[in-house]
């Protein structure tokens, strides 16, 4: 009554490391960006407001979520079809 390796699709690992991936990567393009925009690395500037901080942070954590689903969701999809 065991399942077959084919219909459960990729092993964990492999979609836990494409979310990191993701993340990592999601990670580096935004504080690229940060440091196109303000010519500063984020955090190394003290003339930071609260709410830049707070807007940066936000738009940080949402696009990493965004970029580790996506990549969960396409990790888990790539052997099933």
């Amino acid at each position: 009554m065991g399942t077959s390796e084919d219909s459960a699709g990729p092993p964990q690992v492999v979609v836990t490391l494409a979310a990191l991936a993701a993340g990592l990567i999601a990670q580096k393009l935004i504080t690229a960006g940060w440091r196109f925009v303000r010519g500063t690395d984020p955090g190394s500037d003290d003339d930071n407001s609260l709410p830049e901080i707070l807007v940066f942070a936000a738009v940080s954590a949402a696009t990493v979520a965004v970029a580790k689903n996506w990549a969960t969701h396409r990790a888990q999809g790539a052997t099933r079809a």
